[in-house]
């Protein structure tokens, strides 16, 4: 909605106006209206926005009575009565000038010299207009000159009356006088809500901190006492404020503090049965104490908050999302490593986990937090590699209010702050950089961090699960991996075995993840799944779960769009040779008599019976050449 608006008497006033907006690029709304009517258009507007209204003469006085923003009037000039003369002079008899402004000079002296005998009224109000035109009719007037208003009693009583219209000089001087309104307001307004958002800022601050705060001036009178601190000390003599303090707080240190103007911070105090935290800062102003601000805060709420904050951390996600229960696998292998680490986890010892990548680990580090007595106490990890140290380190460690290496404000919380009683997972730590390294050291063996820019310890309560592909003992002989750290992370350690030592387990999860992918499908591809997960039972898997993940992914897409086992294999993770000797095998198992039940099902159609036996035409030719099978074309 535009913000100003114009009420205009006539429409050549308002062509007039339309034209300089336009020309200006304003954001002016343009009506036509009078009186009661444009009292009634002025109020919609007000309604929508508007917050400041042109007019003219009377109109703008009426308005003006109703309203509570700003009128600008559009004053009349003695240019503006110049087409009227050229009327006014032929009058015989007087012509009667209405105004709500002082009648101009040059208006008289154009009177004066074009002979024109003239009276002028002045109109104080809205209320008088219909008075004045009765009355100028009265003295003998014979035409009338005037603003809109007037021109509606003059026609009324039957008095001959033309209606001045504003020049373009009059119109711009209101629209520029309308703008810098519009300034001043939204100025004015900006300053209010700025003034207002600070005090409920301030406000917010004051009641709804966990400390009590008490202020006091330069002569130790209370000046802000917040709720906080009525419910943590043994206040008096309420209402504080005006009172010197000692009269509300016996006891208190506050006088020593704006006698010497030293912080005093983090001292216990124990008021009455309760043990506070208080912090006393005195307020400087050009070298000299003019105040002092008392913060309190009671341990037991600190206790708590502490617990509700690493709740909270709980429910964002910081929590194990396996269990022992989803490690898919039968073989040997993956039961043994499984039941190690179920006895791992009822230790609080640190736990190193071995094995190539894909084979499961952080699935392991998830299962074992879950097992063990930390298991509602937050679980939280840390990739180690693909990172830079300096934002390892700093996502281990957190930063202080101003100390953040990114420049971003405020202060954070590190990984080993946020596993507090739980369990931090190091994943790949053996990409870990050596001053990285030093940092987890330090904080496994003292058992507390320090924040980037912190300027005390924070304790620390966590178990630690380190994951990694490397030999460690390969990477401190060549210098990149800390010995101390390698025997403090593994005081535990558990392999866990690739996927080409679990025998068929590679199957197992190959059918949950085709179950998967084909939904209610899964049948139809059944068998043709089978044949082909069949022929790479003894393949290496060196990406172990990954790899298979990703192939059993191509295998769904080829099955889905009609691809013969033949091409499958030749997209899958085996060579020419394989593919050759896998299809021989295949066709080795079948008889004779399986080839012609082919042949007949597909009506003697080579390519068709290739797709049923899953193999190519080529091979299907061998096969039939050696049981001797031939085929006879009858149009031959």
């Amino acid at each position: 909605m535009k913000q100003i608006l114009l009420i205009a008497p006539s429409e050549l006033f308002a062509l007039r106006a339309q034209e300089i907006i336009d020309e200006r690029g304003m954001e002016v709304d343009v009506q036509i209206a009078v009186l009661e009517d444009a009292l009634e258009v002025a109020q919609k507007g007000i309604s929508r926005g508007v917050k400041v209204v042109i007019s003219r003469g009377g109109t703008s006085s009426f308005i003006q009575q109703h309203v509570q923003v700003p009128v600008i009037g559009v004053k009349l000039n003695s240019g503006c009565y110049i087409d009227a003369f050229e009327k006014a002079k032929d009058i015989e008899g007087t012509v009667a000038f209405f105004s709500f402004d002082k009648m101009a000079d040059s208006v008289e002296t154009l009177c004066y010299l074009l002979d024109v005998k003239s009276r002028y009224y002045r109109i104080t109000n809205y209320e008088s207009c219909q008075h004045i035109v009765q009355q100028a009719i009265k003295d003998g007037a014979k035409l009338g000159i005037g603003g809109s208003v007037t021109k509606i009693y003059a026609e009324q009583s039957g008095l001959d009356y033309i209606m001045v219209e504003n020049t373009r000089d009059d119109i711009e001087q209101a629209l520029d006088s309308a703008q810098q309104t519009l300034n001043s307001l939204l100025l004015e307004e900006k300053r209010k809500r700025d003034l207002q958002l600070r005090l409920h800022r301030y406000e917010a601050i004051f009641n709804y901190t966990h400390d009590g705060i008490i202020a006091v001036d330069k002569q130790g009178k209370v000046e802000i006492v917040n709720k906080q601190a009525e419910e943590i000390l043994p206040l008096k003599n309420k209402p504080y404020e005006g009172k010197y303090i000692e009269e509300i707080l016996p006891n208190t240190k506050l006088p020593a503090v704006l006698r010497n103007g030293e912080m005093e911070t983090d001292e216990l105090m124990k008021v009455q049965n309760v043990i506070i935290n208080t912090n006393r800062i005195p307020i400087m102003i050009d070298g000299h104490v003019e105040g002092v601000v008392a913060t309190f805060r009671d341990i037991e709420s600190i206790r708590l908050s502490e617990q509700k904050i690493r709740s909270n951390m709980h429910k964002k996600g910081l929590i194990s999302r396996y269990r022992f229960h989803d490690i898919i696998g039968e073989s040997k292998a993956i039961k043994r490593t499984v039941r190690m680490a179920k006895g791992y986890a009822k230790s609080q010892s640190n736990i190193l986990l071995l094995g190539e990548i894909g084979t499961g680990k952080e699935m392991f580090a998830h299962c074992i937090h879950h097992e063990s007595n930390r298991k509602k106490a937050p679980f939280v990890t840390v990739n180690c590699a693909d990172i830079s140290s300096l934002a390892l380190k700093t996502e281990l460690s957190g930063f202080e209010e101003g100390s953040s290496p990114y420049g971003v404000s405020g202060s954070k919380e590190g990984a080993f702050e946020m596993a507090h009683g739980g369990t931090i997972f190091l994943d790949k730590i053996g990409d870990a950089s050596l001053e990285t390294q030093t940092m987890i050291l330090r904080v496994l063996e003292e058992q507390e961090v320090r924040r980037i820019g912190g300027d005390h310890v924070i304790p620390v309560d966590v178990r630690v699960i380190a994951s990694t592909n490397k030999n460690l003992r390969d990477e401190i002989l060549s210098g990149t991996f800390l010995e101390e750290l390698f025997y403090r992370l593994s005081v535990l350690t558990l392999a866990i075995p690739p996927l080409r030592d679990r025998g068929d387990d590679y199957m197992l999860f190959s059918d949950d993840w085709f179950r998967r992918y084909f939904s209610a499908d899964y049948y139809k591809y059944e068998r043709s799944i089978h044949i082909i997960m069949e022929q790479l039972k003894d393949y290496s898997w060196k990406g172990n779960m990954r790899e298979l993940s990703n192939v059993v992914e191509r295998i769904s897409v080829l099955l889905q769009n009609d691809i013969t086992i033949e091409e499958i294999f030749s997209a899958l993770p085996l060579n020419t040779k394989d593919i050759e000797q896998k299809e021989d095998v295949m066709l080795g198992k079948w008889t004779r008599a399986s080839i012609l039940e082919a042949l007949t099902v597909s009506k003697l159609n080579i390519s068709r019976t290739a797709r049923l036996l899953n193999c190519s035409r080529s091979t299907l030719y061998k096969k039939m050449n050696e049981f001797n099978i031939k085929i006879t074309n009858m149009n031959q």
